[in-house]
């Protein structure tokens, strides 16, 4: 039999994880027609099918669930080996695999990898971006040690069944006005319905990827431009060109010439951010926890 690669047995799992060409190609950062060769490849090394194509997807045919299952073990091996190679030059370090979600990993985790590294020099870090859904399918596979992950409305459920979790602070959802914005001088939080007539920038991105849209509560936001980074976003708020929903949690790296207002909606009933690993990670797990805590808190002391 043909070998099979390291780059196709990544595509095979990936596929097998997403149902869809397409899913794994975003996952993996290849396009689509390379992963189908990827494919092609693995099923010639296979001598038989692994996925059955159909209008929804893929799915993974009996031999497809075995080359899946076999990529994942393999890989955390190839994982596992990096590691002890990296100790004969370095000497024995914690490496901690994390993730989160676009706007956790522009401020949130990075303050905590910070913090954690200060306390525990010997760490070294494998970071992740992700949506929260393939973060939970990362953790559980074992690709992932922690990952900080939302859920809420309007936001793709993760299912997180039989894993650890931690809530963690820093969920509030404020607006970015550019400065000298008349809704940065209300005092107090400003009433969702002076929110109603503004034009918001507003995040875009894949279907599963969680966006910050215009305040949530709102039935017809006037939209003026939608932009994929945070620094776009940023950007075009600065120049005056609208609003846009913030995470609290951003906040140290919002610029100055942006305002946060904070909104008074009854009707928002609010998002949730967690901590996750599985119940054999629970060391990794509290150290990284630990960390986001302690960002937390020196953020609400200044």
């Amino acid at each position: 039999m043909p070998e099979l690669s390291i780059s196709a047995l990544r595509v095979v799992r990936a596929v097998a994880a997403h149902g869809s060409l397409s899913g794994a190609a975003r996952t993996l950062g290849y396009s689509q027609p390379a992963v189908s060769r990827q494919v092609s490849a693995a099923e010639k090394a296979a001598g038989q099918a692994l996925f059955v194509r159909g209008a929804r997807g893929v799915r993974t045919t009996r031999a497809g669930e075995i080359v899946a299952r076999f990529a994942t073990e393999t890989l955390v091996g190839l994982d596992r080996l990096d590691e002890r190679l990296d100790e004969l030059t370095s000497g024995p370090q914690v490496r901690v695999r994390v993730g989160a979600f676009p706007a956790a990993n522009a401020a949130l985790l990075p303050f905590a990898l910070a913090r954690a590294l200060e306390q525990h020099p010997r760490l070294t870090f494998a970071l992740t971006e992700a949506s929260s859904p393939q973060l939970v399918h990362q953790v559980v596979t074992k690709r992932l040690d922690v990952a900080v992950v939302a859920s809420g409305p309007g936001l793709p459920q993760p299912a997180l069944e039989g894993l650890r979790l931690t809530p963690l602070p820093g969920s509030e959802l404020m607006v970015g006005v550019p400065r000298g914005h008349p809704l940065a001088a209300t005092e107090g939080a400003v009433p969702v319905r002076e929110l109603a007539h503004v034009s918001w920038i507003v995040g875009k991105g894949a279907v599963d990827e969680p966006q910050f849209g215009a305040w949530p509560t709102l039935t017809e936001p006037l939209v003026a431009f939608s932009a994929r980074s945070w620094l776009s976003r940023f950007g075009l708020v600065a120049a005056g060109l609208g609003v846009c929903v913030i995470p609290g949690f951003l906040a140290p790296v919002v610029p100055q010439n942006i305002s946060l207002v904070r909104v008074d909606d009854p009707n928002w009933l609010g998002r949730n951010i967690f901590a996750i690993t599985r119940n054999d990670g629970v060391e990794k797990h509290e150290l990284i926890v630990r960390a986001l805590r302690e960002c937390f808190e020196a953020q609400e002391r200044h």
